[in-house]
């Protein structure tokens, strides 16, 4: 009986006491996958996470972590346990940036990367500053892998300087590296929920992956994918304007927070995973 009569798919045949599948082929040391679920899998087989949202959480924070602030990282659902956000924020002692993009005053943070202007201002905020970061996508997906022995976030920013990191890492950290493609919510259309694939992080995290590549690493057939995915696109500033994501953020006034993302290894900065107890959990330089 095929797999199309019997109502089964080729990936779904283990049964109840069979031990997890795991994707990774012999000899492969790294591999691309998606979204938060893919984050938990890899965690719960220690691996080494790469956590790629793009546009922009990824971004954001790699950007935040080079100026010099430490970013706490929290999903949603850890703001609504933990009390809320000004509960946070007093136990934290930190600021929570907006988890939507805004244009407003000067020194007002949000998950805009060009809001984070105000951390190099001297009249703005010092060098150190707590931010406080949360997203329907980068945000969960860290969350997903708080229990990897590694999680580091990765952009076309600092793709080679994730790549190095990794290079250097693995062994110690954990064998192998799942880069994962957070993926976007559908928040453009009002009422839909769940995921859809984002082209901008499947990208990036073939950027990392092609990087890794170049220093010796061996790919997965997935991460080498997407790898040919960031080389056949070419220049991000000619595409990520036009992706779904890109044109979206255009269209509501945030056409410079594209072009911000578009730039490729312009940081060297690893925001590096500092596991700590209850919330004080934070992305910092090494």
């Amino acid at each position: 009986m095929s797999d199309e009569l019997s109502g089964s798919s080729p990936s779904d045949v283990s049964g109840p006491d069979s031990p997890p599948f795991d994707p990774f082929p012999s000899g492969v040391e790294v591999h691309v996958e998606s979204g938060p679920v893919a984050c938990s899998l890899a965690a719960a087989r220690g691996d080494v996470v790469v956590v790629v949202d793009v546009l922009s959480f990824s971004t954001t924070v790699t950007m935040a972590v080079e100026m010099g602030a430490t970013v706490l990282p929290l999903a949603p659902a850890e703001i609504e346990a933990a009390g809320g956000p000004e509960a946070v924020q007093r136990t934290l002692r930190g600021e929570m940036i907006s988890a939507t993009r805004q244009v407003g005053p000067r020194g007002m943070f949000s998950l805009s990367p060009a809001s984070l202007a105000a951390l190099r201002d001297p009249l703005g905020r010092e060098p150190g500053k707590r931010l406080i970061f949360t997203s329907l996508n980068g945000a969960r997906c860290v969350h997903a892998a708080r229990d990897a022995p590694l999680v580091l976030v990765g952009c076309l920013r600092n793709a080679t300087a994730v790549a190095d990191r990794v290079v250097g890492t693995l062994g110690a950290a954990g064998p192998r590296v799942t880069i994962v493609a957070c993926a976007e919510s559908w928040t453009s259309t009002a009422g839909v929920e769940g995921q859809r694939p984002a082209l901008e992080d499947w990208a990036g995290a073939g950027a990392i992956a092609a990087a890794c590549a170049d220093r010796g690493l061996a790919l997965s057939v997935e991460a080498r994918a997407a790898a040919h995915t960031h080389g056949a696109l070419g220049d991000p500033g000619e595409w990520l304007p036009h992706t779904v994501s890109g044109r979206e953020l255009v269209d509501r006034g945030f056409a410079e927070d594209v072009e911000l993302a578009a730039r490729v290894d312009v940081n060297g900065t690893v925001p590096e995973w500092n596991p700590r107890t209850d919330l004080e959990r934070s992305f910092r330089t090494p």
